[in-house]
């Protein structure tokens, strides 16, 4: 699993690919990454991406604006649940690529900016709420990849 940011020359389709890794990796892996240290730049990055306005993406990752501008001026890593919580938000994008290059046309497809869509649109399987609320915590992150994984096979969770 790569372990580096998304900043720098690394491209969308660069990231993305780094996100499908992140989503395949191992528990270890991912527990490994989180105690290295999630880079604060790394949610500005993955707001761009998803195209949120980071201060929305950040409270609703429980990352607090101010702490986040700090860390990320500063260079500074997001202490592990903050981080935990981005990672697991990466790898969300990772599965909604691997699905699509899976079960459809991954061609002209943006998993970033779909999922991006996805947080912010009401959710009937989530009573009408925005997948966007259940990003505070690691439970919702998963409840969230079930969801995903259901829509695949048709089946409502």
């Amino acid at each position: 699993m790569m372990a580096r940011s998304t900043s720098g020359s690394m491209t969308r389709q660069q990231a993305i690919r780094r996100f499908q890794e992140l989503n395949s990796a191992s528990l270890g892996e991912r527990e490994a990454a989180i105690r290295r240290g999630v880079p604060a730049m790394e949610l500005e990055e993955l707001a761009a991406l998803l195209g949120l306005p980071i201060v929305n993406l950040s409270r609703a990752l429980g990352v607090p604006p101010s702490t986040l501008r700090r860390k990320a001026k500063n260079r500074d890593a997001l202490p592990a649940d903050q981080g935990e919580r981005v990672l697991g938000l990466q790898r969300i994008v990772g599965q909604v690529q691997k699905m699509v290059e899976e079960c459809g046309d991954p061609s002209n497809f943006d998993a970033a900016t779909w999922t991006g869509n996805w947080l912010m649109a009401p959710q009937p399987a989530l009573g009408g709420r925005l997948a966007l609320e259940f990003l505070r915590t690691s439970t919702g992150l998963q409840l969230l990849s079930e969801l995903l994984s259901h829509n695949v096979t048709g089946a409502y969770a």
